[in-house]
């Protein structure tokens, strides 16, 4: 029970990377609440956790908007006592030449991926300061890492921002008893690429030297650590979980 009588926040609820990690934090003891802006995602995840009903509480709102992360904060509190966890996982990938891109469309991709981290982690900080005690979990990308084929300059650019307020924000709240750590996911076999033809899967495989994509299971595995009190002295890092393919 490595996250006994913690209480987490997932942003990005209804995704696969989310439902993983909740599972997980899940089984480890914690009681979590899911954010998400797509109620019927959020209620596909939840039909999916029923065994620990009583432990997950969702939240429908946008990342983007401060009150809403708020109030998600609030029935964290209200529901669990307190807020140990924050994973920010919501995020979306808009991703075309840059030739090709509407600045509306490149700014959306900011605003979710970027900017919702940047309110997500406001929103908690205030109650991990004053409890002296907090586990913040980014995620970011492979394609916030290095040039990637299929990676889009807007969604690079977010993941990268992330990255920095990642390390930023480490700095910023260490003494304050919280870790601010960064996941960096490879190409991943989730909903989104069953959708690709088979060329293209096979594309995203080039250079793995574990032979695979990964599975959000591999990434929530590495969020649990980080969220966890093993990872009591770890702050300010992006940890790659990409089968070798940034080395």
């Amino acid at each position: 029970m490595r996250l006994k009588d913690k209480a987490a926040i997932i942003t990005g609820g209804g995704g696969d990377i989310a439902k993983a990690t909740a599972e997980k934090f899940l089984k480890n003891g914690a009681s979590v609440l899911l954010f998400d802006y797509d109620e019927e995602l959020l209620g596909k995840t939840m039909k999916e956790l029923t065994q620990y009903i009583k432990n997950v509480k969702t939240v429908v709102g946008d990342t983007r908007k401060l009150d809403d992360m708020n109030k998600a904060v609030e029935m964290c509190v209200k529901e669990f006592g307190k807020v140990d966890i924050l994973v920010t996982c919501a995020g979306i990938a808009k991703h075309m030449p840059i030739d090709e891109m509407p600045e509306e469309v490149w700014q959306k991709v900011i605003d979710i991926n970027l900017t919702g981290t940047f309110i997500a982690c406001k929103a908690v900080v205030p109650i991990m300061k004053m409890n002296k005690y907090g586990r913040i979990v980014n995620i970011s990308s492979l394609g916030g890492r290095t040039g990637r084929p299929y990676v889009g300059v807007n969604y690079a650019a977010s993941k990268s921002g992330v990255i920095g307020l990642t390390m930023c924000l480490a700095y910023e709240l260490g003494p304050s008893g919280i870790t601010v750590n960064a996941v960096a996911p490879g190409p991943l076999d989730g909903r989104m690429t069953k959708t690709f033809p088979p060329e293209k899967v096979e594309m995203l495989k080039v250079g793995l030297r574990i032979e695979r994509l990964g599975s959000p299971d591999d990434i929530a595995s590495a969020v649990l650590y980080l969220a966890s009190d093993e990872a009591s002295w770890v702050t300010g890092e992006v940890l790659d979980v990409n089968g070798g393919l940034y080395i």
